[in-house]
């Protein structure tokens, strides 16, 4: 196998861990980005969010306040609202909450 070969292979793996990444992404209903934002404003915010939401829908949350992560399963325990992903990804907390109630 020459380089060009080899580069050829490299590009079309490339391509398609791109394209698998893209079809596993997380599909939410809402995102809610407090990036920036210290505690209780994610909480206010994603409150406010889960209000508005119907039954079954789901909510991308991201925030940078690592308080949230506490904050926010306790939010989604006393609200008795899904909470089914917690990540932490480059410096940032995303959770993925379903509406249940």
């Amino acid at each position: 196998m020459n380089r060009e070969d080899l580069r050829n292979v490299l590009r079309d793996m490339n391509e398609g861990y791109k394209e698998m990444k893209e079809e596993f992404e997380d599909k939410t209903d809402y995102v809610l980005d407090t990036s920036g934002q210290n505690c209780p404003l994610p909480i206010i915010k994603t409150k406010k969010e889960l209000n508005s939401m119907k039954i079954g829908e789901t909510l991308k949350l991201i925030s940078t306040d690592p308080g949230a992560v506490m904050d926010i399963e306790s939010l989604c325990n006393s609200l008795k609202q899904g909470l089914e992903k917690k990540i932490e990804e480059d410096s940032k907390f995303v959770f993925i909450i379903r509406k249940t109630t």
